[in-house]
């Protein structure tokens, strides 16, 4: 699970570059707005000029829009009917400060003129050392478009096709402007090993209906990678998938009928292995907990937000909920390297990592202590810190992946 905020959730729903006519803006609040959503972790950038915009970069959303309500040379109030939320702000000094509201979320926000701008020092940058073209591969009638990474390499090493966590994601699974796929894409291409990453349904390059798609549609996705990667001549072809990725690794590799698409080894960064309803519930106790709710009333809240969650007939939620790994877990023969964070509140380990090694005893499975979700380094675990953390992923598991996949 990596959409995890009530506004990064409906952002995600509403990606259309959409605008509406602004009144007249003062000069001394005229142009871009930028600022981070204080507990959420969230940037949000609001352009105030001819027409009046938002954007969430953290999330890939970018040109919704923004309807100015009232506006002084002092003040603005601004709503973004788009997904139910709005923005109250004063300017102090050289900032505007005021509330974020989404629904019944209130929380401070100080922005600054001008964009975002982040240090992100493991997204590999040109020159590289290696070959990267752009290919397409079908599942069907939707074209998938990725990036092949190859170095210079004989085609019986292992090649690995890399699956994205839920929510709509590019080809290096962006987020919070890291890029965990092209980080690992160029670590492997260093030591030799070839991967493919490639774009979800309806992003980037990508064909088909994303709001249409299961996980069981994500699987035969990446089942159309893999059998993009056999008739390219390569004999081993592994899946990586981190969060909903990880649970699709695991469903193709139990696949009670092996075929074309079943991949010869897996690593799963933190998939899921409980029920898709004990994750949600669990996830979002954990992360009220960790908010300073106490354990009856964090439940208790889950389960509220849990029917709510219910109530808004997602094709996806609808098959997630139900969705249990666990037989597909067991009948798993291939090699196997799972990973958790030990500081993960959405996939948490103890009802995931410790059920994989239970169902399949030969699993390589690994527990990194102080690491979160992303398997960053970090205090509490909680997704707000994930932007601020400079370190796309912990090196150390980049190695260990490394080798474990080199050794086979």
């Amino acid at each position: 699970m990596k959409k995890f905020f009530l506004f990064l959730a409906a952002a995600a729903l509403t990606m259309a570059c959409t605008t509406t006519q602004s009144p007249t803006i003062p000069e001394n609040l005229a142009g871009t707005w930028s600022g981070v959503i204080e507990d959420l972790g969230l940037a949000l950038t609001l352009h105030l000029g001819d027409t009046c915009t938002v954007d969430s970069p953290d999330q890939g959303a970018f040109g919704l829009k923004a309807e100015i309500k009232d506006i002084s040379e002092e003040s603005i109030n601004v709503k973004f009917p788009e997904f139910h939320a709005g923005l109250k702000a004063t300017l102090q000094g050289d900032s505007l400060v005021g509330t974020f509201q989404q629904l019944v979320i209130q929380k401070r926000i100080a922005m600054a003129h001008g964009p975002i701008v982040r240090n992100r020092p493991q997204t590999p940058v040109s020159p590289l050392p290696y070959q990267a073209e752009d290919v397409t591969f079908n599942n069907g009638d939707i074209s998938l478009a990725g990036t092949f990474t190859l170095p210079d390499s004989p085609r019986d090493v292992p090649v690995v096709v890399m699956v994205s966590g839920s929510g709509q994601q590019d080809r290096d699974e962006t987020l919070m402007e890291h890029k965990p796929f092209a980080v690992l894409a160029d670590a492997f291409a260093r030591a030799g090993i070839p991967s493919l990453r490639y774009d979800d349904r309806g992003c980037g390059g990508s064909a088909g209906v994303f709001a249409d798609a299961t996980t069981a549609d994500f699987a035969t996705d990446a089942a159309s990678a893999v059998q993009f990667l056999r008739d390219k001549g390569f004999s081993k072809v592994g899946i990586l998938g981190h969060s909903e990725g990880g649970t699709v690794a695991f469903m193709l590799a139990g696949a009670e009928t092996p075929d074309a698409g079943t991949p010869d080894f897996i690593v799963s960064l933190a998939g899921m292995a409980d029920r898709g309803d004990s994750t949600l519930l669990r996830q979002t106790a954990k992360m009220l907990e960790l908010q300073g709710a106490p354990e009856k009333v964090a439940t208790f809240a889950a389960k509220k937000m849990y029917k709510k969650i219910l109530k808004q007939k997602s094709v996806w939620m609808d098959y997630f909920v139900a969705m249990d790994p666990a037989p597909y877990i067991s009948r798993i023969s291939c090699p196997v390297l799972a990973l958790n964070g030990g500081l993960d509140t959405q996939v948490i380990p103890e009802f995931n990592l410790e059920k994989v090694k239970a169902l399949c005893p030969s699993a390589d499975c690994r527990l990194y202590p102080g690491l979160n979700h992303l398997f960053q380094p970090c205090e509490t675990g909680l997704s707000a810190e994930y932007a601020n953390i400079e370190e796309t992923m912990s090196e150390k598991v980049i190695s260990d992946i490394v080798s474990w996949i080199k050794g086979l």
